[in-house]
């Protein structure tokens, strides 16, 4: 059995001292004594995700999805076709991850990522978009007859959004900047939506869908200066993994 991973820092190993050896990829395939690749990225969105597991769809047998923050998405650089991942924390992410081609193209980088996500991100819209991609990877996978895990890298506001109708228009209150400009009723139809593609996505095979996640685990475990989780806090996210697995 071949085994597929992709996901953000938390997937391939930030501050790990040999993410290659001790990330939970790495664990969970070894403990399945399976092939495997680990195709995270730091900073990676869910964007690249997609792309990159249809593109290794024919590759591999199982899949383990890692979603990582909806506020990220993907660009490729029209000068050198690079991958770039765009997140909120622009600066860091650029100057931490990426080629020198990219460190070139900075101040474009910036200046794009602070326009959008100064005037353009759109929090609700980014999350009903990133509830379509589950949909749509599943859907992919399942019609491909390849199986799959996935699991949330962070909550995602996922106890705000998720809220029955009579909670819903306070809980996202906080969410949605264009709040005051629409009324009542159009929330609510946002609510019905929502509602409507949560009930699309196939949680039989969604570890934790709404109660679990890896970030909740730096909590519990060892981190390093970043954030992110170590050694203890690896073994721990393959452990849940693979006791989900064998119960599938």
């Amino acid at each position: 059995m071949n085994l597929y991973f992709n996901g953000c820092s938390f997937t391939y190993g930030d501050e790990l001292d040999n993410p290659a050896r001790d990330s939970w990829p790495t664990l969970v395939a070894s403990s399945l004594s399976s092939e495997f690749l680990n195709n995270a990225v730091s900073g990676g969105t869910n964007q690249q995700t997609v792309y990159q597991t249809i593109q290794h769809s024919n590759n591999y047998d199982f899949f383990f999805i890692a979603w990582t923050f909806y506020s990220r998405f993907t660009e490729y650089n029209p000068v050198d076709n690079f991958e770039i991942n765009f997140n909120p924390q622009l600066a860091i992410n650029a100057k931490m991850h990426y080629s020198d081609d990219l460190k070139k193209n900075y101040a474009k980088f910036e200046t794009y990522g602070k326009l959008y996500y100064t005037h353009w991100f759109n929090e609700l819209y980014e999350f009903k978009k990133w509830l379509q991609q589950i949909i749509l990877l599943q859907s992919f996978l399942k019609v491909n007859q390849k199986k799959c895990i996935m699991l949330n890298t962070t909550d995602n506001n996922l106890s705000l959004w998720l809220k029955p109708e009579n909670e819903f228009i306070q809980a996202t209150k906080k969410l949605i900047p264009f709040f005051d400009y629409i009324n009542d009723d159009q929330l609510l139809t946002e609510h019905y939506q929502i509602q409507q593609l949560v009930a699309m996505i196939d949680q039989s095979t969604f570890l934790g869908w709404n109660n679990w996640n890896m970030q909740g685990l730096t909590s519990q475990y060892p981190t390093g200066a970043n954030g992110h989780l170590l050694k203890d806090g690896h073994v721990a996210i393959a452990n849940t993994v693979l006791d989900y697995f064998y119960n599938l």
